[in-house]
């Protein structure tokens, strides 16, 4: 498990509700589950990548914190079977949408293909994967709270722009979802990382990246557990409860300005 470095206990409120973190085998996803776990959710961990995701969570290794891996493909043509398979053992009152992906390309090397599943994975996925589980709260009518983990590429250009116009449209679908689930106590936001050291990114993104921290504000890039700490504060009603589409950079200054 994560340390919690002295940072006190995590929110109370989040203890027994069922979450769902996908892209969790790595990088941002795993930080967040982890988070979840530290705070006594019940924890569902979803990837594409089956093997490295059991690794992963090794609940020996985890200390037996409650995750349980699915494995599970948000680029599928109908991610609500997804939905369905979770729902079975009960309501998902925590949604994190974190998958996403890039192709590594380039605008004039995109085919169609690729844009097709860059937003297949970024946002058509999540649109229906998480309206199904929504659909489950209203009608059992439980509050419930909503987290996209977008980009500071919604709005800084990257030259790749499958990714970039698809992370736009995730920002938005986060506020224009807000409005929509207001008046049923499910509350909406996101979060857009800047420069976040993963182990997850390709060589063409690495490529297209600084070589150091020092064009960041604060000084340093940061880590996954920088994002999922402020993923915990917008889950909980008790700590972000009166919180609806915002979209909270975590990127130690980087909007202030850009890398280029």
């Amino acid at each position: 498990m994560l340390n919690p470095h002295g940072l006190g206990p995590p929110p109370a409120d989040l203890a027994g509700r069922r979450a769902v973190v996908t892209g969790a085998a790595s990088g941002i996803g795993f930080a967040i589950a982890n988070r979840l776990a530290e705070a006594n959710a019940a924890v569902i961990a979803v990837d594409k990548d089956k093997e490295r995701l059991e690794k992963k969570f090794d609940k020996a290794r985890l200390g037996g914190s409650r995750v349980e891996t699915v494995h599970g493909d948000l680029s599928h043509p109908d991610p609500t079977l997804l939905a369905d398979d979770l729902l079975a053992n009960g309501p998902i009152e925590l949604i994190v949408n974190n998958v996403g992906m890039c192709t590594g390309k380039g605008w004039f090397e995109t085919t169609e293909e690729d844009l097709q599943l860059v937003f297949q994975t970024n946002l058509f996925g999540p649109w229906f994967f998480t309206r199904r589980l929504v659909e489950r709260l209203i009608e059992e009518e439980r509050p419930g709270s909503v987290l996209f983990v977008s980009s500071l590429h919604d709005h800084v250009p990257v030259r790749r722009p499958q990714y970039s116009t698809s992370k736009a449209a995730v920002t938005m679908l986060a506020r224009e979802l807000a409005l929509e689930l207001v008046h049923y106590r499910i509350r909406v936001n996101a979060v857009s990382p800047g420069w976040i050291r993963t182990d997850t990114r390709t060589e063409a993104e690495l490529q297209h990246s600084p070589t150091d921290a020092s064009f960041v504000p604060m000084g340093r890039a940061g880590q996954p557990d920088d994002v999922a700490k402020q993923a915990l504060v917008l889950l909980s009603d008790a700590w972000s409860g009166y919180v609806t589409g915002t979209n909270v950079f975590v990127d130690g200054g980087l909007a202030l300005h850009t890398w280029r």
